[in-house]
């Protein structure tokens, strides 16, 4: 029998309705006729629900997974319309019944063999999952007098495109170290890759932006695998995860796209391109200019008007009221628009950097006064505001890190790390404004043990500016030390400054032009580690080499015994008096100086890095003689080879691979997009971030907890609001289910008879 629909299943001449006859004649002849015949098909049906005993080599559904594989629909249809089925469910641990614990140790046990990994495969081929969901369909129909279902139950809730995003998701996630599946993370990616593409033909399959907005509002087992951490507050979850999951066919599809610009814009229908999509649009300058000078005018209506009526009210009663007049309109609503909140990100962030300029000129210094400008105090204010957004990100970050639920814990954190490692900006912003506080902190330090000449006392200074602290004969910090606390707060702030402008290249990615190129920078830093580890190796080993070969000469160059001694001297290192400049005897470390820099294994190691960007310079060997001489200079020779012809120009060659793969336009124009949706996300409403840009967020940090203490109060005087928004809002979305599963149906329907299509051509 199995070898008989094996041939079936397997010869390119035999058509679905031959397999249909054959089962038929099965069925109604021998299996009635003979009672053994029946028998045997009832083990064989026990069989199928049981993948993990290996006691018995025939399986009477290897036809159904092998009509899988060659992605012949009708006949996968035609079995199961006969009871054939795949039971792939007890080796998907989210899908486990509450009590089988035993299930998830005979998971363990016998982890995933080629059979197994068979079953899931098949399972996730979209000829699977669409005569699967159309039998199911069908079934409830004609059980029902033609009544179409109406709940995700009436079909086991086992829609196609949930229950293939939800293998895609099995498969990306299931730890091959963990099951020994690392002979098989190639069929993985196939899964994950063939999923995807169907996941994207399913959504071309809609006929507008209506039935695209339908499909991608409900998913049935997002609870599975979400992260509340990523999750923005609207319909369209689903996005959310194709977002973190890195699934760029889905994401830049042109509907969800639309989908995206509408919600970026909060604007229903709209059709044109952003307005920032080229920078050099004077619309988009404009609106950051706008942002920046209205700021503290748009943070006072979104504290005093936006945020009651949010929280107490119906903003659409208050956005009725504002409909004759527009610009208190604007006015209240600003902040409440994501483009809004991006224009006003990026104009305080330039505003950031320009405090930083400020501080660093310091033009309204006055001489022997310790006082604090205006700049001062805004880029610590800017700074700390910064400091705290971050961080409340990082805590809520790690509340949902350790809330895992019953998902798996493994896979639940490793997503999560790779999501927050994605938020290069937020990262960098945070360590750019932890260095500028530190360095303000230092450099507060450093004057207060300002030195007067003896017989000097600190007096309290009054005079034109904001604030005085006392009179300083040394506010001059090049009257200071070069370790003093306060030259080492410049320098912290300088690392920062460094970093806050270089965040800039963040924004130009939602640049048509820009964008590209710095989506090509970040891909290149990846392959520059992947070099860097091999780098590290050649710079230990041959530092090691060197510094044992050359360490123990005694031949010495030209003043190479004074320039050793110089280089190790420590001089007086006291800055005392008025003195900008203090001369010392000590040299600086250079390569071209004909000395053996290998004696000490740091100099060493410095010695090996910097030839890396200046190689050759026999020099470094000094004045060895012998055959130490000899075997330093193959050693340093091969270095140099190592690093200049062979690690150097392979670099090279990966970053060329991948540069090339963006000049691509299609694939440009792919990765473009999804980088800039990465950027739209964040501004899009969430219950637990702020909308005010810095340093505003601090009035409404303050403002959020005087408002959760009062709407509190209410309730416990019964007059709050008593409506309780779902926590699975997202899984089941706008629409009902009925019109989401005819919908589907509809989409599986218009899929097929485009392969059909696409096959007779």
């Amino acid at each position: 029998m199995n070898s008989c629909l094996l041939h079936l299943v397997q010869n390119k001449q035999c058509q679905p309705l031959d397999l249909k006859r054959f089962l038929n004649w099965y069925f109604f002849k021998l299996v009635h006729s003979f009672g053994f015949i029946k028998t045997e098909w009832n083990k064989w049906k026990d069989e199928m629900e049981r993948p993990f005993d290996d006691q018995i080599k025939i399986y009477i559904n290897e036809a159904l997974i092998e009509a899988c594989k060659l992605d012949k629909y009708e006949m996968v249809f035609e079995f199961l319309n006969k009871g054939f089925k795949i039971y792939d469910k007890e080796f998907k641990g989210c899908e486990l019944e509450n009590g089988k614990n035993e299930h998830r140790q005979k998971m363990i046990e016998n982890q995933f063999n080629q059979r197994h990994l068979k079953i899931f495969r098949a399972k996730s081929t979209p000829s699977y999952q669409l005569a699967n969901f159309c039998y199911r369909y069908k079934k409830y129909k004609n059980e029902n007098n033609g009544e179409p279902p109406s709940l995700l139950s009436d079909v086991s809730g086992e829609d196609v495109f949930s229950e293939t995003l939800h293998n895609v998701k099995i498969a990306m996630n299931l730890s091959v170290d963990e099951y020994d599946l690392a002979e098989y993370a190639k069929q993985l990616n196939f899964i994950v890759n063939d999923g995807r593409h169907f996941l994207a033909d399913l959504v071309s399959q809609c006929d507008n932006l209506g039935e695209a907005k339908l499909l991608l509002s409900h998913d049935s087992k997002l609870n599975h695998y979400k992260l509340k951490y990523e999750n923005t507050d609207w319909e369209y979850q689903r996005l959310d995860e194709a977002c973190l999951s890195n699934h760029k066919s889905l994401v830049t599809h042109d509907f969800s796209q639309r989908i995206f610009r509408e919600t970026w814009h909060k604007s229903e229908n709209l059709k044109k391109p952003v307005a920032l999509a080229n920078i050099a649009q004077i619309e988009g300058v404009g609106k950051i200019i706008k942002s920046m000078l209205l700021a503290p005018v748009y943070a006072l209506f979104y504290l005093l008007a936006y945020m009651p009526y949010k929280e107490f009210g119906s903003l659409g009663t208050l956005q009725g009221r504002l409909e004759c007049s527009p610009v208190l309109q604007d006015l209240v609503f600003h902040h409440s628009v994501p483009r809004n909140r991006c224009y006003s990100d990026i104009a305080s962030h330039l505003a950031l950097i320009m405090f930083l300029l400020l501080t660093m000129i310091n033009p309204y210094d006055e001489p022997e006064v310790l006082d604090i400008d205006w700049y001062d105090i805004c880029l610590v204010l800017w700074a700390f505001g910064t400091w705290v957004k971050c961080l409340t990100e990082a805590v809520y970050f790690f509340k949902c890190f350790f809330s895992y639920g019953l998902k798996s814990k493994r896979t639940h954190w490793r997503r999560s790390f790779q999501s927050i490692s994605r938020d290069t900006y937020s990262v960098l912003q945070f360590l750019c404004c932890t260095l500028i506080l530190v360095g303000t902190l230092f450099k507060f330090i450093g004057f207060l043990n300002c030195n007067n000449e003896p017989g000097d006392n600190p007096m309290w200074n009054q005079t034109d500016s904001i604030l005085h602290i006392y009179i300083c004969k040394q506010d001059d910090p090049l009257l200071h030390c070069d370790d003093s606390y306060l030259k080492t707060g410049y320098s912290l702030i300088g690392i920062g400054a460094t970093l806050c402008i270089l965040n800039l290249l963040h924004w130009f990615e939602l640049c048509s032009k820009l964008g590209p190129i710095i989506l090509s920078l970040r891909q290149t830093i990846g392959d520059i580690l992947k070099i860097l580890t091999t780098f590290l190796v050649f710079l230990i080993a041959f530092s090691v080499g060197l510094h044992f070969s050359l360490r123990l000469s005694n031949m010495y160059c030209e003043d190479e015994r004074q320039k050793e001694v110089a280089r190790k001297t420590v001089k007086d290192r006291t800055c005392t008096g008025n003195r900008t400049q203090v001369d010392t005897y000590l040299t600086g470390f250079n390569l071209e100086d004909n000395v053996n820099h290998f004696r000490s294994f740091q100099e060493s190691m410095k010695t090996c890095f910097w030839s890396l960007f200046d190689p050759g310079h026999l020099e470094v060997i000094g004045c060895t003689q012998g055959p130490p001489r000899h075997l330093g200079m193959l050693l340093w020779a091969s270095y140099q080879i190592g690093n200049v012809v062979i690690i150097m120009n392979l670099l090279i060659a990966l970053m060329n691979a991948t540069i090339y793969t963006f000049t691509i336009e299609k694939e440009k124009i792919t990765h473009w997009r999804f980088a800039r949706t990465q950027i739209w996300r964040q501004y899009f409403d969430r219950s637990r971030t702020c909308c005010l840009p810095v340093p505003f967020n601090l009035l409404e940090i303050l403002v959020y907890p005087v408002i959760r203490i009062i709407k509190r109060l209410a309730r416990m005087g019964g007059s709050g609001n008593t409506e309780v928004q779902s926590e699975e809002r997202g899984i089941v979305g706008s629409g009902s289910e009925k019109e989401y599963l005819d919908l589907v149906y509809r989409l599986c329907a218009r899929y097929i008879l485009r392969k059909k299509r696409m096959e007779k051509k």
